[in-house]
């Protein structure tokens, strides 16, 4: 793969067929509606990777791997709308040229359906279609994590480049702004690779070997903490709202989320002793069960919700477990799930599987927490559920297995095209950062987006040589 030229015209005409900003005609696909299917065929064939390896014969290959969770969902259409500006920069302006790109999408393999979605090398306009076909999940998992490492196993072990063979690296782009997970899990390599690995692997290992393939980079867009929070938020909130729960205004509130047709229950044991759950859903004590979704299988994003109004939750401990009623999937698989626990403004995620054998009713029961609930405690939080997303924490756990001046912090996501090519600009010696922002000014780019991409670069810029590089760009331009 990887042959070919890419027209700029037939892409400027595909963008154009497009409404808002030259992607609406882009990420249409949303994963297969038939319900319980294996992950192979969720994806798009284009990006289906369960049993598949990936092979790169150009001499010049970069990975464009995007975070496709809901914090980060739109970076894919700012890398589509883009993308003919980033060709030209590696053929035109001769940063790479002979430039295959492979697009990986990635998401939280403990929750999403599409956890890791990979493209063929390519070169031609066929990297349009590829990309344009990634399925916009926008899931995740609510920890801080995604499956990042799960990315680089696949390129670290399931893909061969000719370039490697001739004692050159690839460049591999992250781009995203949650941490990954501490291990490669053998379990996911099995069922969403298709692949066999005797046991888990600690990630730190399998980046390593990524590094030995490619040049590897983190590209982090930076978010008010505000912005943040509310991604973090959205998608229980978003769903208990839209269901007519209430999600606000609560002394205690138990909310489900799961991503698949089948009935799955909350039940409270309040501290009365009173179960609350879908065959009492109004307790004495003020509980009540105001959100019931899949009696019937109706959506594949599901939530549940038990509340008490603030002023009307009893004294004492609550005892929350899950139950898989039913199962409405044509293929039933466990299920995993998210859990919510608010008490008394102190916020608590959870997360598990439930039906691990295919166990329904009260054999599938799994006790999930228990807290204790007091309207006169003033105690701080014994969890904060927003600590893992915090910068500091995420960056420093990437700095941990990438070498600091290869991550890149981003001001703007609109400038993630222009960072990466300073990147390979920059570590290609084909150009200097003084040299780059002067392209980017002869380019168009004015004066505060040339600030932003300079300060994202600097440090890179100052440990590649700079005394050294070359001004391509300075040049007449081939033609």
């Amino acid at each position: 793969m990887g042959g070919g030229q890419y027209s700029f015209d037939v892409a400027q005409e595909a963008r154009a067929a497009t409404s808002v900003g030259g992607s609406a005609g882009a990420f249409n696909y949303s994963g297969y509606s038939g319900s319980g299917v294996a992950f192979k065929q969720q994806v798009h064939a284009l990006l289906n990777v369960y049993g598949q390896q990936r092979e790169c014969m150009n001499d010049q290959a970069i990975v464009v791997a995007l975070d496709v969770t809901r914090s980060r969902g739109d970076d894919a259409k700012v890398v589509y709308r883009k993308l003919p500006a980033l060709v030209g920069w590696l053929e035109l302006h001769g940063y790479l040229p002979g430039t295959a790109i492979s697009f990986a999408a990635i998401g939280d393999a403990y929750s999403d359906l599409a956890p890791l979605q990979v493209s063929q090398w390519e070169r031609d306009n066929r990297l349009d279609e590829a990309l344009s076909k990634v399925w916009l999940e926008e899931g995740g998992g609510g920890t801080g994590q995604e499956s990042y490492e799960l990315a680089a196993y696949y390129y670290a072990r399931h893909t061969q480049m000719q370039l490697n063979q001739k004692g050159r690296k690839g460049y591999f782009f992250f781009i995203g702004d949650e941490g990954y997970y501490p291990h490669v899990s053998a379990t996911q390599v099995q069922q969403v690779l298709g692949q066999s690995l005797s046991k888990d692997l600690p990630s730190a290992e399998i980046f390593r070997e990524l590094q030995e393939k490619f040049h590897v980079f983190l590209i982090f867009p930076k978010k008010s903490w505000q912005d943040r929070k509310a991604d973090i938020d959205a998608e229980i909130a978003q769903r208990v709202r839209s269901a007519g729960g209430r999600y606000d205004a609560v002394d205690v509130r138990v909310s489900l989320l799961w991503d698949t047709r089948d009935d799955l229950d909350i039940h409270v044991i309040a501290p009365s002793g009173e179960e609350i759950s879908f065959n009492n859903r109004h307790s004495r004590c003020g509980g009540e069960l105001d959100v019931d979704r899949n009696v019937s299988g109706e959506t594949r994003e599901p939530v549940e919700n038990i509340r008490w109004p603030q002023g009307t939750a009893p004294t004492g401990e609550y005892r929350v477990f899950v139950q898989n009623f039913r199962f409405h999937e044509p293929a039933p698989q466990p299920v995993p799930f998210r859990l919510e626990v608010n008490n008394h403004g102190q916020v608590h995620h959870f997360k598990g599987v439930i039906s691990p054998h295919g166990e329904t009713g009260v054999q599938s029961n799994l006790a999930v927490c228990r807290f204790l609930f007091d309207p006169k405690a003033v105690a701080a939080p014994a969890d904060d559920p927003y600590s893992r997303y915090d910068d500091r924490v995420v960056l420093k756990q990437w700095q941990a297995v990438l070498h600091p001046d290869h991550i890149l912090l981003l001001d703007d996501p609109e400038d993630i095209i222009e960072v990466m090519v300073g990147a390979i600009g920059l570590m290609e010696q084909r150009v200097n950062l003084d040299g780059y922002l002067a392209a980017l000014h002869r380019e168009g780019g004015h004066e505060t987006q040339r600030s932003r991409i300079g300060k994202a670069i600097a440090a890179l810029a100052a440990s590649v040589a700079p005394s050294t590089a070359l001004r391509f760009d300075d040049l007449p331009l081939a033609r």
